[in-house]
């Protein structure tokens, strides 16, 4: 399957660069609808992104949504481990320019347990700090 993302996309993949320790985050589906999400579902969900977002104010299935998407297209797993090699490996991100961020990001939510909260954290995190 070709999956054609927009820029807006792309850049949670940069987000997702960062690697958990092991068995911080038990396994968790926080999705409900496993039938798949489509493109436009998930440029939808990340167009128009609060600048000054107060994380209080989303809610939990929100929250679970927006990792869903992360974990459909293989960005995140279950566990909370992020992949994206690939995307270095083929040179639509450049590791070394985001790896800063990225780690920054990281370190601020290292303690959350729920996934869900620990990926929209860090996701909104890496769009504050990088100004997107």
């Amino acid at each position: 399957m070709s999956v054609k993302l927009e820029p807006r996309l792309i850049f949670v993949l940069f987000l997702l660069r960062c690697q958990f320790v092991n068995g911080e985050i038990p396994f968790t589906d926080p999705c409900t609808d496993h039938n798949g999400i489509t493109d436009e579902q998930a440029n939808n969900a990340f167009k128009d992104w609060p600048e000054h977002l107060n994380l209080a104010s989303v809610n939990k299935t929100h929250k679970c949504y927006v990792t869903c998407i992360l974990i459909y297209y293989n960005i995140v797993d279950n566990y909370g481990k992020i992949s994206l090699d690939k995307y270095f490996d083929n040179g639509s991100i450049d590791e070394y320019a985001f790896a800063p961020t990225l780690l920054r990001c990281r370190y601020e939510y290292r303690k959350e347990t729920d996934l869900c909260e620990q990926i929209f954290g860090i996701f909104n995190c890496f769009k504050l700090l990088r100004g997107n």
